[in-house]
Parts: structure tokens; sequence; C-alpha cells
């Protein structure tokens, strides 16, 4: 018995061969379609690296009049320096200010030193808003602690010789305590008296209400002279420094119980560019 078996692989092979060498040129001179070609990667401006010093003014020019031409520029280096140079980013998120408040506590504490009473909190903002929260701790016996929280408005006193004002108000709550309410004002004329020496005469009205039986209003007067020296201006210094004397004399305007304060004062500030 004879059986004839075909093998196609052999014959594959070949064929494959004859196939492409047939219809390569035919393909590779056929137009390829937008779906079938593919996808160009957009171009790194990386003329920046060759050119730094370019020119911001033409380059601000070249943004304004078309914004896709930036992406291709050569100066687009100049662009971010003169940004970063403006200091537009560091306005637009301007850090708020922290302070610590820590009251009552001697840095030696002795046998014979008197109690005092204590708190610790912090605060938030500092010229015209600020928030602050404070945990306190009462020196006399039987006191129990407490938590308070004070909120504060106002508007800065302006710098410069001539008239000056101020209005401030605010509130507060405790734990164990009654609501109040605060307000303050400000008048006053500030003049030059000699290089670097200026005086400072003011007079202030402050109140505040607590919202409490067998209490309420309570307002006071206070004048205050205030001598301030620019010792920077004077001495040439590298940073701000002045030397501030203050008098005041507080009048409450029902009780009796007049106060009179004075300060000394020397302030140091230096900026850490």
């Amino acid at each position: 018995m004879f059986r004839f078996i075909l093998d196609l692989r052999a014959c594959l092979q070949p064929a494959a061969i004859l196939l492409a060498a047939t219809l390569g040129p035919a393909l590779a001179s056929a137009p390829i379609t937008a779906e079938e070609a593919p996808a160009r990667p957009l171009p790194i401006p990386r003329g920046a690296l060759v050119d730094p010093d370019a020119d911001v003014m033409a380059t601000s020019s070249l943004a304004a009049a078309d914004p896709d031409a930036v992406v291709f520029d050569p100066a687009l280096a100049a662009i971010g320096r003169a940004a970063a140079e403006s200091g537009a980013h560091l306005r637009a998120r301007a850090p708020i200010p922290v302070d610590i408040i820590r009251k009552g506590f001697a840095a030696r504490q002795t046998m014979t030193s008197a109690e005092q009473d204590r708190s610790v909190g912090f605060k938030l903002g500092q010229d015209i808003f600020s928030l602050s929260t404070t945990l306190s701790e009462p020196a006399s016996t039987g006191t129990t602690r407490n938590a308070e929280l004070r909120w504060r408005l106002a508007q800065p006193v302006a710098g410069g010789n001539g008239f000056i004002w101020g209005l401030a108000t605010g509130g507060g709550s405790a734990l164990y305590g009654s609501p109040e309410q605060t307000g303050e004002a400000l008048i006053g004329y500030r003049q030059e008296l000699f290089p670097h020496l200026t005086l400072t005469s003011q007079l202030a009205m402050a109140g505040n209400y607590v919202f409490a039986p067998g209490d309420g209003l309570h307002t006071a007067l206070t004048p205050e002279m205030k001598l301030s020296v620019d010792l920077a201006r004077l001495a040439d210094l590298p940073w701000q420094t002045s030397f501030d004397v203050t008098l005041a004399r507080k009048v409450p305007l029902v009780a009796s119980d007049f106060e009179t304060r004075g300060r000394a004062m020397l302030s140091l500030k230096y900026k850490w560019n």
C-alpha cells in the first residue's frame, strides 16, 4: 500500500519570500493615512539653555501677542526669572504670622517667688485681624483652669508724621466666663522734633461690655506721650533699632481706679534675606 503525504511547511517559506518581494515596492509607495501616521511628540523648549540672557521685555510682548508662541520661544528661561524676581508667587501665598502666648512662667522659680496666673496658647494674625486661644491656670486656690477664645479686627495706626488715628473692635468668650465685646478708638499727632527723634501725643478711648448680670459697660480715657529714637539711622546700623519711652495715665469714666504707667523699650529687628 502506498501513501501520498503533502508537506506544506516546505512550500510556505519560498512562497512567503516571493510574496514579500512582489508586494514590497507597492506597499512602500502607498500613501499613509492620518489614522496610521504616528503621533508627533511635542518639542521640548531647550532654546533657553542656549540663550540665558534673552530680552525679558521682548519675550513679554511676544507672550501678550501669541501665548502659544511662548512654549517654543528660546527665551523661556527669562520669563521664569522675571516672575521669580517680581515676588508675585510670594505675595499670592503670604504667610500668616503665628505668635506663641506664654505668660506667668518665670525663668527661675524659687521658694519665695509669688504664684502667678499662667496661660499658654497661640495667636494667628497680627495687625488687621487676629484670632487667639489660650489655656489659663489661676494661681489662687479653689479656682479651675479655663480656656478662652478671642478675636480682634483693627484699622492700624498709619506711619509717618502728622495726624494719626485708629479703630479696633473685638471680643471673646471663655469656657467658665461670660462673653465680652470690646472697642477702641485713638486720635493723635506725631511730629519729628529733631532728626531721628519723634514725639507722639495721642488720646485713646477703650471700652468693654460684659454680657453678665450685674456687669456691663466699662470705659476709660488714656492720654499718652511717647518719645521714639531711631538708633539705626542715628548710628548707621545694619538692622532696625529703636528706643521708645512711653508715659500714660488711664482715667476711667465711671470708677475711680486711676492708673499711671511708664515703659521703656529697646527693639531690634533684623530681616534675613
